[in-house]
């Protein structure tokens, strides 16, 4: 599966990045299983450096949103946590 046509990542910033991606997580826009872009198409499609994309992508991993799947990149969980205070 490739990332949603309908929602689109959008972020300047890691964090911003981080936040829309759960954003589409968390109301349904990406479902699980689905394989977020790789992060040199991301940071293209962003304008920002793939070191950037890299470091949302490593904040939502360990926070257990995603998961790294080897060669087919990052994968939205099975189960995404429960929200915490």
């Amino acid at each position: 599966m490739n990332v949603s046509v309908q929602y689109q990542i959008r972020g300047e910033s890691s964090n911003q990045i981080a936040a829309s991606i759960e954003n589409g997580i968390r109301g349904g826009k990406l479902r699980v299983g689905e394989r977020l872009p790789t992060v040199r198409a991301l940071a293209a499609k962003l304008r920002v450096s793939p070191t950037t994309v890299a470091a949302a992508y490593n904040a939502l991993r360990v926070r257990g949103l995603v998961h790294g799947s080897g060669r087919r990149g990052t994968v939205v969980n099975r189960r995404p946590p429960l929200l915490t205070r």
